[in-house]
Formats: C-alpha cells, structure tokens, sequence
C-alpha cells in the first residue's frame, strides 16, 4: 500500500518508466533520435519544462518497443485516483493488448481484484494472467491472530475463558477471506468495544462480512457530533500529501473564523488517531497520519452518495475547504499578513470596474442589463500588489502547519468563490509578497510590480486557476504588456500553455488579453500546441479570430496539421483540411508528410481521412524515401496496413536508403500479422534489399522471430538464400545473433548445419565467436561438425571461441570434446595461444584444465602462450600460466626474446615485475641486441 499522492500519480509512474528506459538505453550505447532526444532535454533536462500527461505518454509510447524484454511492475494500482487509473491501464492495453510491439516485455499489476470505475483488470486487458494470493496466507493470517491476541492481552485481558478465546481465533480465520485488515479491524473492534464475555460472543456472531461491512461498523462508533471527527477524515482524503500527526492536529483545532494561533484549542495525538474508530493509523515510520488502507477512501465517498457520513464533503468541495482553510491559517495575526501591516512599496494600477472589465474580456456572456455603466464613471478599481518585510521567519517548530499551508494555499483554492468568506485574505494573499519568507508557489522574475503580475499570471495560467486569474485580469492595462511574455519554468507564453493544456475557459479570456500570433522558442504558435494535443474548440477559437496563419511552420518546420495527424487526432486534422490546411506539407527534421506520419504512428482514422482527401498514396519521406505502407509495416500497424492496400499501395515498393519492401520491414520486426496480410496479396517471397542483399526470411531469422520464420518457410521460401556481402544464410545469420528457437526451426525444416558464408565459417563457427553458447549446444546436438576450420584463417569453433573469451562456449565445446591443439593457418596458434595473447583469463584456465599444452609455440614467431600474454601485457594471464609451469625463460624463435624481454620492449611494468618476482633472468641475452630490460623499466 502506497499513501503517498505524488507516488501515486500517473505521470510519476510513467516518468519513472520513461527515466528508467533512457538509463536502459545509455547502458546499450543505443542514440535517441533527435525529435525524441529534444524532448527529453525538455522535459527532464538542466532547464526542464514541466511535463504534462500527454507528454510522457508520447515519450513512453515511442520508447517502449525500442527497449525489448523488459518487465513494467505497477504496485497498488487499485489506489490510484480513478482517472488516474483509467490513464495508465488504457496505455497498457494499447501496448501490451492491441499492439504488436511488446518484443518479449510483460506487465506485472499489484492490485485488488476491483480497480475503482472498472469490472476488475481482468476485464478491462482481456487475456491478462491473474495470480490470487488470497488462498495462499491462510498460515500467515492464523499466526497473525495469535500474536496480535498476545500483544493485546498484555495490555488488556479481554476474557479469562480460554475456550472464548479459542474461538475467536477461530471464527476471526474461518471469516477473514484471507484479508490481514479485516482481522486486525475485527480485533481493534474487539478490544474497543467488549468489556463481558457475552459482549464477545454477541460480536463474534455478527461479524461484518468484507471490508465494507467493517468499516461501517466502525462509523457507528464515531462520534459524528464532533466536527473535528470530521475535519480529520476530511484532511487524510483532501491533503495534497500525508499530513504529519503534529499538522494534523493544528488542521483540525482551527476555524475559518478564526484569527489568531492558540494553543490551547489544539487536541492531543489520542484523540485526533482515535476519534475516527480505526480508519486513520499513525505510520511509526514517519509518524504521518493516513487511511488503514486506501478503500477507506472509497468507502466514505460511498457514504457521501448515501449521506451516511454528513458533511463529508465532494473530492472538489474537500479541496476547496482545505485549500481555504490554509489561506485562514496563513492570515493569522501571528504572521504579520493582516492589512495593517506596514509597507516597503505599493504600487496601484488602475483599471475600469469588474463589469465594464467583463463585458471587454466576455462580450456576449452577459444580458446588456447586467452591464449598464455605473453614474460615476470617472470612478476606478486599484489592484495593489504589495510588498512587506517582517522582523523574522516564523518559528516551523511551533507552528507545524505552515510549511504545508505554504506549499497548497493556492494548489488547494483553484475553485474558490468570490463568495467564499475567505476571498479577501485569498486576495491579500496573492498580491502580497514578503521579503522575509515567500508563501507565494510562483517564482518573481524581478521585484517590480509588473514581475509579480506576470508570475501570479504565468502561474494561474499553468496551474489552471481562475480565481488567481481573475486577480490578475483586474491589472489588466499592465497585463496586456507583460501576458505575452514566456512564462517562467515554461519557456512559452501564457497563451501557448493555456492551447497545450486545453483549457477553454482561460483560453477564451486570455484571447482578449495576449497576441495570438507570437511564437514560442521553438517556433511553435497556440495552433501548433493545440492541434498537437488535439484540441478542436481551441483550434477553432484560434482560426476564428483571422490573425492566425493555418500553415505556420515551427522552427523544426512542423505545420499544426502535421502535428495534429502524427499524434492522431482525427477531428482536429478534419477541421484543418476544410480551413484549407496544406495536406502534403512536410516536417523538416522527419521529412515526412502528414500521412506517412500518421501511417507510422498507427492512426488509421487519420490515414483515411488523408487518403479520402487527396493525400498522395505514396508519397516518400525525404530523409529515407519510405512511402506510407513502408513506415506502417515496418512499425506493425495492421489495420492502417490493410487500409492502404485496399486503396491500391504499391506492394514492392522498396525505399531509397536500404531499398527494403513492406514485406522485408515486417518480417525483420517481427509482425507476422502483417507478414501474412502481404503475403496474401502477393508480396515478392524473395525480394533482396539493396544494402545488403538479405530477404525477408533473413530478416526474421537474424532477429529471432520465430513465428514469421515458420510463416515465411510454409510460404516456401528459400532456406539457404544467401546475403549480398557475406554469404550467410537464415541459419548462419540466426545463429549468430543468438536464437536458438529459430535455428531448430530452420534445421527442421532442412537448412544446411554446415553451410559456409563468404569467409569460410559455418553457423557453428559463426555462433562461438559470437558467445552465443546454447546454439552451440543445439547446433552440436543436430550433428554439427565441431571440427570444421574456416576457409580464411583455418580456425575451428574451439579457436573463435578461445580468442573472444566466450567461456561458456570453450567450456560446451570442450564437454563436447573439441580437440585441444588445432593450429590456425595464419599464425598457428592453438586456442590457448590465442587467448593469453588477448588476456583472456578464464578461458586460459579452462584450457589449462582440460590440459592444452602450455608449452606450445606458434608457427610464425615460434612463441608459447607466456610469451603471447607478456607481450600484450596480461598481468593476470601471466600470473596463471607461471603457476601452471609454464617456462619463464622460454625464447621466441624468431628473436629469441624471452617474456621478460618482451613485456619489457612493451613497456609493460606490471608484468615485468611479475616476471622478476617470479624469478626470470634479467641478465639473459636476446638474440637480437636490446638493451637490459631493467633500463627500460628505470632501473
């Protein structure tokens, strides 16, 4: 279980992913490309920008089938806000249900069988396993209720009858349907409430059945008269974040009414945990008050739709009076903030009324009646923004409310009144800054009136807030010259975040107040961000006013209908099109055109609706010359797949870079359904591409994809079709590239096991050089020859395997009884030659044990393995080899150097102090005049 809100957020889960993904990423040396790398500078670089939802949901959505066989685990889904949760699991449906693109990943979701708003999880991503822990703690829960009975007796003996107690261990296991909570509630019932036997035996009878009879039972108990009871179940569900005990208690000693900080109206710990008959616990770890577990929470909104629990407020209205009380708590004499505290500065705009400000800003809202001039209309409205300094910050240890009253005043009164009996210290509040501790969210840019306005703007405008708008709307001759200003933490203007983040209502204010025209950072207008999010009513409002361009391009020369046809937003693309948006117009860091975007995102509506008007069926991307049925197969989109054939796609066409076909992109990814689609309207089986000359069956088989290979081989393509540069057939290519699954298929169905590609080698060889040791044992099982020397260098899979260090290889090979001493026909090493030259020291060990010859020279310079590991200064291959014997004073045959003389010529010091230590001489002479080896050392 997870109280913490931030924790359990849907965008902090997916940024979570998304961070761990780029980790991921880096560790694989795999680049980001640039669209994507400029959005996570964005978003998670040095100068972040806030992300919303939509945003990581892009990022993750792009990221996820390029990091292949990975597992997602989501704990305690169940507690997650209902929209919150409908979020995600419809992200994990799209990737794990509906798509193609999963490549081995799974999901692991902890949660109860019911997900609030849904069936259960079962229900909503159809085909999902389900493993049920409930049958399984039948033990743990037994243990549980002796030890709990134990604990509490010390404290209190609840009977003397031993039988009694026996059975309500009894009845507690037989009726707990494997639920820790409803026992422990049951017990803490008990205990509160049973004073006789007969009152135990009463209670054991009527046990609530389930969660929900529990908690009711414990709502019976609370006192609902004391409004604190209240203010307490009111604080664990509305605060923005766990409240500590010490918070808590001052959240609900105070009034809206209230004035001023008094101790003595503040209740003890026993009583704020108490009052509520269980639901809230004290977390000992951080002695932070919460719910006994998150259906609490949903138990008492069901309560408020039956007025069980009076006064339990709505989730909006819980906010609010939260949020007002914080404004209360921050208005107390006790921190210098009423209106008669002395000012540094003031400053007044002057502005007309509200009215005549309303009727400008929302023409036609309001009947002509309601806005007649008022007599006086010399008479103005001053909005004053000003600034104090008080004597010190006020004392945390004291007052233990502030810093949560600080931090979610504002975030707490976004639906605020001005009928709120609050509204003016809200006011005070907002326009008031003091110099000595800042209780404002928003960060000034400077310290002038007009840098405050335009931060409380920004951040009224980001956070949605109405009322602070409202505020700041009052200025609105200072407004106008500030509103079109990047907000600060956003890099855009007020305008821009308002289109990005669809709010309609500040939208249509802010359209009287900023320039629509004026483009952000990036080059991006109020259309581009809200037809990228898909936005139509703000889409329209923006066209309606005549000053926007419908084919404004970014700096990345991105239109709005390309954006909006990239992120699939069938209405918005729609609405551009009729207002003449140019459907052919491509973005420059893509090069594609809108439906070759849409095609490769998977948008099927928008590739229809392209297509009904006039988009060209295959048109090609600048950068690689793919046409729209390309990026669709490669990536798997069927139903876009299907709708472009149907309208007549050329099905051989191959782009312009690889020069690779629908079919051979499909294959090579993975997606069968595709694969068969093709192939049933007569897809080339044996299509070559041109970069490397490999088909579609190559493809599948150097990616592992098993099920596309059967597809391709019943299809009856070639099995031993061999690739452009280097010779390699399916099996060698799968083989190399690790997939065993797919390597038994082609040999059942009569690939060549000793098929030679262009340099000689076999898949046998082609697998242990590569370390891929459970081919070798499958390819070894099907009679491959584990002899077989490549026609280049003469090197059996013993010596490809010795010389990479691919120990899991030596080791099968040599099981499987690989000969020890074969000789390559370049150098004439043996295997163990070849790794003490590359300092492969577990592979030298395995060797040694299996008894190579330590003494074995080779046929060009006549050098044993010490020599080899002393020349390429393998401090560590050198150490093994003289434990085992090996020669010190051997000499090549060529020079006649020694080891010694060899790590010395190389300026290897380590291993020439190895050398030293392990007694080699110093004074022996080469065969070719060098100097003494100690004066290449310094002595």
């Amino acid at each position: 279980m997870n109280e913490h809100p931030t924790a359990l957020d849907a965008s902090s889960i997916l940024s979570s992913f998304i961070k761990q993904l780029c980790e991921i990423l880096q560790r694989m040396s795999r680049p980001y490309p640039e669209d994507v790398a400029r959005e996570i500078r964005k978003f998670f670089g040095h100068n972040r920008v806030k992300a919303d939802f939509d945003d990581l949901k892009d990022i993750f959505t792009y990221f996820f089938p390029h990091v292949s066989n990975t597992i997602y685990v989501v704990d305690g889904i169940d507690a997650l806000d209902r929209e919150h949760a409908k979020f995600l699991l419809e992200i994990f449906r799209s990737l794990f249900v509906n798509s193609g693109a999963q490549q081995g990943s799974r999901i692991l979701l902890l949660s109860r069988d019911q997900v609030p708003g849904y069936i259960n999880i079962n229900t909503f991503m159809p085909g999902i396993r389900q493993i049920s822990t409930a049958t399984n703690v039948m033990e743990d829960i037994e243990t549980y209720i002796d030890s709990s009975i134990t604990d509490k007796t010390m404290c209190r003996k609840i009977t003397d009858d031993s039988s009694l107690l026996k059975e309500i261990r009894q009845r507690l296991l037989a009726e707990s349907s494997g639920m820790f909570l409803w026992v422990y509630l049951q017990l803490e019932i008990l205990w509160d409430t049973c004073y006789t036997d007969g009152e135990i035996r009463s209670a054991l009878v009527s046990l609530p059945k389930g969660l929900e009879g529990t908690y009711g039972r414990c709502i019976e108990r609370i006192n609902r008269k004391d409004s604190r009871v209240l203010k307490v179940l009111k604080w664990v569900s509305f605060a923005t974040s766990p409240l500590h005990i010490e918070e808590l208690r001052e959240a609900v000693a105070f009034d809206l009414e209230d004035t001023a900080w008094k101790t003595e109206k503040i209740p003890r710990t026993e009583f704020v945990i108490g009052c509520c008959a269980n639901l809230v616990v004290l977390d000992s770890t951080d002695n932070c008050v919460c719910f006994a577990h998150s259906s609490v929470k949903q138990y008492l909104e069901k309560c408020r739709e039956s007025n069980t629990i009076q006064g339990y407020p709505t989730r909006a209205q819980g906010d609010l009076e939260c949020g007002e009380f914080c404004v209360t708590y921050l208005s107390f004499s006790d921190f210098s903030l009423q209106l008669s505290t002395r000012r540094k500065e003031e400053v007044a705009v002057a502005v007309p009324p509200p009215l005549l400000l309303a009727q400008e800003t929302l023409p036609g809202l309001f009947p002509r009646r309601f806005l007649q001039k008022p007599r006086d209309q010399k008479r103005s409205v001053s909005v004053q923004f000003r600034e104090i300094r008080t004597a010190s910050t006020p004392d945390r240890t004291r007052y233990r409310f502030i810093d949560y009253a600080v931090k979610n005043w504002a975030l707490q009164t976004k639906q605020i009144p001005r009928t709120s009996q609050v509204w003016e210290k809200f006011e005070r509040l907002a326009t008031c800054f003091n110099e000595t501790w800042n209780f404002h969210p928003w960060i000034s840019g400077g310290r002038s009136a007009s840098s405050r306005l335009h931060s409380l703007f920004g951040w009224a405008v980001t956070e949605r807030h109405e009322p602070l708008l409202s505020i700041a709307q009052a200025a609105l001759p200072e407004l106008k010259r500030v509103c079109d200003l990047p907000v600060i933490g956003e890099s855009l203007p007020a305008l821009h975040v308002a289109a990005k983040l669809g709010n309609t209502a500040i939208f249509k204010i802010l359209l009287n107040v900023c320039k629509v025209d004026v483009p952000d950072l990036e080059g991006f207008t109020p259309l581009h961000h809200a037809a990228s999010r898909g936005h139509l009513e703000i889409c329209q409002l923006l066209l309606s006013t005549k000053k926007m361009k419908m084919n404004a391009r970014s700096k990345s020369q991105c239109t709005p209908l390309w954006l909006a046809a990239s992120n699939g937003h069938e209405e918005v693309v729609s609405f551009l099109i009729e207002k003449q948006a140019d459907i052919m117009d491509s973005a420059t860091f893509a090069h594609q055109v809108p439906i070759s975007r849409a095609a490769e995102k998977g948008h099927e509506a928008v590739v229809k609706l392209l297509l009904e008007k006039g988009a060209d069926l295959e048109a090609r991307d600048r950068q690689w010359g793919q046409t729209p049925l390309l990026w669709a197969a490669e990536n798997g989109h069927e139903a876009v797949v299907k709708a472009l054939l149907d309208k007549g796609a050329d099905l051989e066409a191959k782009d312009e870079h690889w020069g690779r076909t629908a079919l051979s992109w499909a294959a090579g990814n993975g997606h069968g359904v595709v694969v068969e689609m093709l192939l049933g309207k007569g897809a080339d089986l044996e299509v070559k591409d041109k970069e490397w000359g490999r088909t579609p069956l190559s493809w599948a088989a150097e990616n592992g994809h098993e099920a596309v290979v059967k597809v391709l081989l019943d299809e009856g393509a070639d099995i031993e079709a061999k690739d452009k540069d280097f010779g390699r057939t399916p099996l060698s290519l799968a083989a190399m590239h690790g997939h065993p699954v797919v390597v038994r298929v082609l040999l059942k169905k009569g690939a060549e096991i000793e098929a030679k590609d262009g340099f000689g080698q076999t898949p046998l060889s082609n697998a242990a050089g590569r370390g891929q040791d459970t081919v070798v044992k499958v390819l070894l099982e099907e009679g491959a020859d584990i002899e077989a020397k490549d026609e280049d260098r003469g090197r059996t899979p013993l010596s490809e395997a010795a010389k990479a260090g691919h120990d899991a290889v030596v080791k099968v090979l040599l099981e499987e009884g690989a000969y020890l001493e074969p000789k390559d026909n370049a150098f004439g090493r043996t295997p163990l030659s070849e790794a003490a030259a590359r300092g492969n020291e577990a592979t030298v060990k395995l060797l040694l044990e299996k008894g190579a010859d330590i003494e074995a020279r080779d046929k060009r310079w006549g050098k044993t393995p010490l020599l080899q590991a002393a020349g390429s200064g393998s401090e560590a291959v050198v150490r093994v080899l003289l434990e085992k014997g090996a020669d010190i004073e051997a000499k090549d045959m060529e020079f006649g150097r020694t080891p010694l003389s060899w790590a010395a010529e190389n300026g290897w010091e380590g291993v020439a102090k190895v050398l030293l230590e392990k007694g080699a001489d110093p004074g022996l002479a080469f065969q070719v005049h060098i100097d003494n080896p100690k004066q290449h050392m310094g002595g």
